[in-house]
């Protein structure tokens, strides 16, 4: 394969680059005001396999009912890749326009179906992570 300009990290534009690296700077300091008001959820990996679970429903006494991001009132989701300070941040709206944009192709299960609280949703390899956090196909929609 050879050179791909498609690769090339265009020339510098310093006004461009600031208003940008500004808007980022905002967007965390919305993040760690909504951590300070409690708005995160957080799922822990314990089994430490590099892959993330998305809990959409539980099985109660009553049936399947909606669980985990179908219900959550919290602004941003947190996947912790066990206790070792090794996490994914991603605001619930792109995680859910993920969901339903890949709805077909993701991989849907139940877990934990021997134990007291069983749950179903999808399970989503490292690549598909990763695409979460970096395709453009996720930002929310911009009215500029």
């Amino acid at each position: 394969m050879g050179y791909q300009p498609g690769w090339d990290i265009p020339a510098p534009h310093f006004a461009a680059d600031l208003t940008y690296g500004e808007a980022g700077e905002q967007v965390v300091r919305d993040f760690i005001a909504q951590l300070a008001l409690g708005a995160i959820e957080v799922k822990t990996d314990r089994f430490r396999n590099g892959r993330v679970v998305v809990e959409t429903h539980q099985r109660t006494q009553y049936g399947w009912r909606p669980s985990g991001i179908n219900i959550t009132q919290a602004t941003w989701w947190v996947y912790q890749y066990g206790l070792d300070g090794a996490f994914t941040v991603v605001s619930v709206e792109r995680l859910k326009r993920y969901l339903r944009v890949n709805y077909d192709s993701l991989v849907r299960r139940e877990f934990g179906n021997r134990g007291d609280n069983p749950s179903r949703g999808f399970l989503l390899s490292s690549y598909q992570v990763t695409d979460l956090l970096t395709g453009s196909a996720y930002d929310r929609p911009r009215n500029d």
